[in-house]
């Protein structure tokens, strides 16, 4: 008997995003403000902030694929 199959197993992923802090409007105004106000020696502060701005931006796509793709 020649026969060919081929079994395919399949399971859910589940992706897991780290939480993000919520911070208000006010908040981060504040800091708009707070980072605004330093002194052109404080480089290193605003290239951080941004970074950690990436990051977020990134986590929060991780959250909308892992919600997109939990249907």
């Amino acid at each position: 008997m020649n026969g060919c199959a081929e079994t395919v197993y399949r399971s859910k992923l589940e992706v897991y995003c780290p939480a993000l802090q919520q911070y208000s409007g006010e908040f981060n105004e504040e800091l708009s403000v707070e980072l605004d106000v330093l002194p052109d020696g404080y480089k290193a502060i605003p290239m951080v902030v941004s970074d950690y701005v990436k990051l977020r931006d990134e986590v929060k796509t991780c959250q909308n694929e892992r919600d997109k793709n939990g249907d």
